[in-house]
């Protein structure tokens, strides 16, 4: 197979042309100068070294810089003078000489990952040897695993360029064995393109910086600086160390080009891509996540995050723990802990009991508990390690198959999988060997599969490194290809290992393929890893981001086909939490209007209203009256509810749960995710400790020990303690405070009006807020009505505009009723005519779009206590749901 290029993609073309453009001088002068050196080294005396030149004044880059900017929407660069810049040729640097002042000339193209910057950046070579003459170009990449796939990417194109530009042009790969190439990029009067890491020339002991006998005495890296080059970054963010900075300066380049998805330092950004103009495009896979964890409330979870230290006090660590939150959910949580910190008390999870913080040691990362344990910053001590692995491998595999099955022979499917640890994987590691017993018994299900040997369809690369001058590629499983096959297969053979003839698929790696390696047919990937990932989502995902092609190389554009699937070894909430945080990092979200300080206003009640108002005054003679209330539990009632609850309770088996979603990408970059679905994958074996459960669900709910034991006579399914001790004593506690809740405010608690109100001056006092915030409204008992969402401004239009509501207010934040569960705020007051002589004085609480039964807990109960307490007083209060007023009186 061969793939194909369109030459004529929009996107592609702007980004190419928002560089060659900054060059235009309005006259085409354009060339490379010629040059003799007259050094009195033997071997370069009356050398030739072709190099760039460009003949442009630097106001007209300046202006040519911001009106391509302008166009595409990019906030202008500032530049400084530049003191001594007279020279109106850039890059024509005496040979020997320095330029005083000399302005850097950086320019960034943001693409995201998946929509052709290479090609992008290659064909901007051309364009500006077109255009400019410009011969000398060396493109820097910080891996090797870049540096393939751009020579790649320039094989795969070099028949593509030729119909496009008919240029003669030579590519190749600094190589410190070959100096003759350099030489030859120097000297060559056709276009020039070396690719080079950038370890490759950084440190004084590199080659290009030493004097080898066959350049008799002088420095390879001298003869490329004299030629000017034009220099290509790709992913510039990893290569912005002092040392990387100071040897990219030692080219001497003519301008530098910065190619990445995630810049860093966005020097003169010139073009824009983002993540969400190329998901509205269809430029781009969109994505499902996997979120694969354990289903094992019991798990100890103690994940050390970070470690801080500060001069003059104790370190610190931030720690993922599990917390008891006020609704009495358990729930994940970051928090900051110091040496002699109670983990119980801090989280109020009894799972942390009799545990302390003993010691944080920035010295080792670590930090010891008072059980004498050591918890290293990034490491999971997982006993469940080998069942989330499985189901990991399981699900991809699945995953992988049913792919292939609906693509047919027309598309060949490849799964990535990033691991932390080689050993897990190379020699018959634990990874390979579940990978292999997975696949299986998997394969037998598919046709396509059956007869495929499970060694034979999987593979890996990690690194690469060499060992008494001969490279050695950890890239195999140790008993199967040639290393240098394999290393060959995955880093170079593209088209190889798209073919159906080439049984691996699956292929294994570590960070060496974060960035710079692509295959367009990656369909799943799979992040199994010990620990959860350091590497960044947009890097992760970025390798199989790219449209996929068929096996006549035709890009595919259908979007069915075109899925991501991540099997992540995290919640997919974590991943795409992650991920979106990531946009945001970058600036690509739509920020949220902010409120301008000079804008803050003072909103008051209408001046004399409460004295000269009558509706006002009635409806405030209604609502103000105070209330007591007492309380009173039932506790045989309580038993009987409890026991009925519990009895038609089941708790999940202890298992590897695998939550599948679809991420939706909106308007203002924000993402959502829409629910497939959720599996059961891997069952988790473990021993079962019970504890003193009486003790603990007394301590937790405030119920006597004997009432709970009465209960745990008479329900039918204790036995389920024994398969998920945790879940069984949570749900047993949820369900007491609920039903010993709801017998309290339906049935327990009761109030009574007393003979005291509230005072007006005390309840409406002026509200400090933003006018942004607010809207004018005639019938208000306020000046303006401050609004909290968009639901609560059209509610309060539309009782601005109804001719039957008289008055009404935004009750201020003083206005509350006293409840067990502390102070309730209702929404709004209303006074309406009912067209017969009477008035309605109305309480409303607003929930708009939600029922009653899906609001939390704790405000439910909230919202009765308000109601019991105004049907106390002789106030109607219900809930409103619609802004249309359709509810308002019922």
């Amino acid at each position: 197979m061969k793939f194909k290029f369109n030459k004529n993609l929009d996107y592609q073309l702007e980004a190419i042309n928002s560089i060659v453009e900054i060059f235009d001088t309005g006259q085409n002068v354009f060339g490379t100068e010629t040059i003799i050196d007259k050094n009195k080294n033997a071997l370069f005396e009356n050398v030739k070294v072709v190099k760039n030149v460009l003949e442009i004044e630097e106001a007209r880059i300046i202006q040519n810089i911001q009106a391509i900017q302008k166009e595409n929407k990019i906030e202008l660069s500032e530049f400084k003078p530049v003191g001594g810049f007279g020279s109106s040729v850039l890059g024509t640097v005496p040979l020997g000489g320095v330029v005083k002042h000399k302005r850097d000339w950086d320019f960034s193209i943001e693409m995201e990952t998946g929509t052709g910057k290479t090609y992008v950046y290659l064909r901007t070579i051309f364009e500006l040897n077109k255009k400019y003459g410009l011969k000398k170009i060396i493109i820097l990449v910080p891996s090797v695993a870049i540096r393939e796939g751009v020579l790649k990417t320039l094989q795969q194109t070099k028949e593509h360029f030729k119909e496009i530009y008919n240029i003669g042009y030579d590519y190749f790969a600094y190589d410190s064995k070959k100096l003759v190439k350099v030489k030859s990029f120097a000297q060559n009067l056709d276009l020039q393109i070396m690719i080079m890491t950038i370890q490759s020339f950084n440190k004084d002991a590199n080659i290009m910086h030493q004097m080898p006998d066959r350049f008799n005495g002088e420095k390879p890296i001298d003869l490329v600086a004299m030629t000017n080059p034009v220099v290509i970054m790709d992913e510039p963010q990893n290569m912005e160390s002092e040392l990387s900075k100071s040897a990219i300066k030692d080219l001497n380049p003519l301008f530098k080009l910065r190619y990445s998805a995630t810049h860093k330092d966005k020097k003169n950004l010139m073009y824009v891509l983002s993540p969400l103009d190329a998901y509205k495009q269809g430029l781009v896979k969109k994505i499902e996540v996997y979120g694969v964890e354990e289903s094992d409330p019991g798990a100890f979870m103690f994940k050390v995050k970070e470690i801080r230290t500060q001069k003059g006090e104790s370190p610190t660590a931030v720690v993922g723990v599990e917390v008891k939150n006020a609704e009495g959910q358990y729930v994940p949580k970051d928090m900051i802990f110091k040496t002699g910190d109670d983990l119980e008390r801090k989280t109020f999870n009894s799972k942390y009991a009799n545990l302390y913080i003993n010691e944080i040691t920035a010295q080792y990362n670590h930090v010891e508990l008072s059980n004498s344990k050591y918890y290293k910053l990034d490491e999971s001590l997982n006993d469940n390690r080998e069942a989330i692995f499985r189901t990991q491998i399981g699900e991809t595999i699945k995953a992988h198959l049913n792919k292939q099955k609906e693509l047919g022979d027309k598309i060949k499917v490849l799964s990535l999988f990033f691991i932390d640890r080689v050993a897990n994987y190379v020699d018959g590691g634990l990874i390979s060997k579940i990978f292999e017993e997975e696949f299986g018994k998997l394969k037998n299900n598919y046709d396509q599969f059956r007869d495929l040997d499970a060694n034979r369809v999987h593979n890996g690369y990690f690194a690469c490194s060499k060992t008494k001058g001969e490279k050695v590629y950890k890239d195999t499983k140790g008993d199967s290809l040639d290393d240098k096959e394999v290393y060959d297969l995955i880093m170079k053979d593209k088209e190889k290992l798209l073919s159906f003839e080439e049984p691996t698929s699956f292929i294994f790696s570590h960070s060496a393929l974060k960035e710079g390696w692509d295959n367009p047919n990656v369909f799943q990937i799979c992040t199994l890893n010990e620990t959860r990932s350091n590497m960044r989502k947009r890097q992760e995902i970025g390798r199989g981001m790219r449209l996929c092609v068929n096996k006549e190389g035709n890009r595919i554009y259908n979007e069915r086909i075109n899925r991501l699937t991540v099997v992540a070894n995290e919640s997919y909430k974590d991943f795409v939490s992650s991920l979106q945080s990531e946009y945001d990092e970058a600036g690509y979200r739509e920020m949220p209007q902010t409120s301008n300080a000079r804008e803050r206003i003072s909103v008051k009640l209408r001046k004399g209203i409460s004295a000269e108002n009558e509706y006002f005054k009635e409806l405030w003679s209604k609502i103000s009256k105070k209330t007591k209330f007492s309380i009173e539990l039932n506790s045989e009632q309580l038993i009987e509810n409890v026991v009925r609850e519990m009895n038609m309770c089941e708790t999940g088996n202890l298992s590897i749960r695998v939550e599948k979603t679809f991420v939706d990408m909106e308007e203002g970059g924000k993402l959502k995710t829409v629910y497939i679905g959720e599996s059961v994958g891997e069952r988790i074996t473990s021993s079962v400790r019970i504890g003193n459960i009486l003790e603990r669900i007394a301590g937790e709910t405030g119920i006597t020990k004997k009432t709970i034991f009465e209960i745990l006579e008479k329900i039918d399914n204790l036995d389920l303690i024994f398969e998920n001790p945790e879940e069984f004593i949570r749900t047993f506690v949820l369900i007491i405070q609920s039903e010993k809740e709801k017998i309290l405010i339906n049935e327990g608690l009761k109030y009574y009006p007393i003979d005291d109100a509230w005072q007006v001056e005390l309840i409406f006092e002026d509200l400090e807020t933003y006018a942004s915030k607010c809207i004018e409204c005639e019938r208000s008992a306020y000046d303006q009505v401050v609004y909290d969402s968009n639901g609560e401004r059209e509610f309060a239009e539309n009782l601005d505009n109804r001719n039957d509501v008289k008055l009404f207010v935004k009750l201020p934040p003083k206005f509350v009723v006293e409840t067990p569960l502390g102070k309730y705020n209702p929404d709004w007051a209303i006074v309406i005519d009912d067209g017969n002589g009477s008035k309605l004085y109305l309480v409303r609480e607003t929930k708009f779009g939600i029922d009653f039964e899906n609001l939390r807990l704790s405000e439910r109960q909230n919202i009765e206590c308000g109601r019991k307490h105004f049907d106390a007083i002789g106030v109607d209060f219900e809930i409103a749901q619609s802004k249309e007023l359709k509810d308002l009186v019922k």
